[in-house]
């Protein structure tokens, strides 16, 4: 039987989000498909292989996005990342209302990367946490008295005026996602791989893991500990390593690694895009 063909590309967020920008980029889909949650997205996306994803891993000021990781450490989860994508985020505060601002909303990341401004320039106004810039921007253009911090597509989505531009406590702002398929490719353009990693409960696991890497000259560029599900004490490590799965060092740490943690998952080896601008 042939490959399907690839038919949906399916996003988090609303049409104008950040993500909704980076799915634009992947060119080859007919069809793109928002949806408000991470884990409604990975649901969707493994009902069919004709469908894939495109999520936010991690934020330059906001830090990991943990609902994405925990779609991708889940046992249930058939995805693996096919690239990682960069994207130079601008944000500005955007709004229809004509009189003061009593509400500000947006994501989570976008306010910890603008806490400081909006101390100094909106000291009063709520701050309302929604699950996408552009779920803000929408609730934006319908709210009296409201403005949102969202991307610039997303006020000509929503038909709404910019009132400050490039908000925001750092001139930098960067936000990875992770194009994700059905399909293992591990192709020989690949520069990073990612690993979900369960370990043994005792005494110096982790360290027999990190130095493992050390030992092959292999750089960890991500690593974040996540709950086992019905285990106390128990966690699932999420890894991201820079080298890919043909890399001797790499196949080197893998045999290693096999012989220290019961369980070890490869979740993508993968090709890794310079940041283009949002």
């Amino acid at each position: 039987m042939g490959k399907k063909e690839l038919k949906e590309l399916v996003y988090f967020g609303k049409p104008g989000s950040f993500t909704h920008l980076v799915a634009k980029r992947i060119s080859k889909f007919k069809t793109l498909i928002p949806k408000d949650t991470i884990a409604q997205v990975i649901d969707y996306v493994q009902k069919d292989s004709s469908r894939e994803a495109v999520v936010p891993i991690e934020n330059s000021s906001g830090g990991m996005i943990l609902d994405t990781i925990d779609e991708l450490v889940s046992l249930n989860n058939q995805l693996v990342i096919l690239e990682e994508y960069s994207l130079n985020v601008k944000l500005h505060l955007m709004t229809k209302s004509t009189g003061k601002i009593t509400k500000i909303y947006s994501h989570f990341v976008p306010f910890h990367h603008c806490n400081q401004w909006l101390k100094s320039h909106f000291p009063e106004a709520e701050r309302i946490v929604v699950n996408s810039t552009s779920e803000a921007a929408q609730l934006a253009s319908v709210k009296k008295g409201a403005a949102a911090i969202a991307q610039l597509s997303s006020s000509q989505e929503y038909q709404l005026k910019i009132l400050h531009r490039n908000v925001g406590d750092h001139p930098k702002n960067i936000t990875q996602f992770y194009h994700l398929s059905h399909r293992n490719e591990n192709p020989l353009k690949a520069q990073e791989t990612s690993l979900a990693v369960v370990l043994q409960n005792k005494t110096g696991s982790l360290y027999d893991l990190l130095s493992v890497f050390a030992k092959h000259r292999v750089n960890l560029k991500r690593i974040m500990s996540r709950p086992m599900p019905g285990h106390v004490n128990h966690y699932i490590f999420f890894l991201s390593v820079e080298a890919p799965m043909h890399d001797p060092s790499m196949i080197k740490s893998m045999k290693a690694i096999g012989k220290l943690a019961p369980s070890l998952k490869i979740l993508g080896s993968y090709p890794v895009h310079p940041a283009f601008n949002s």
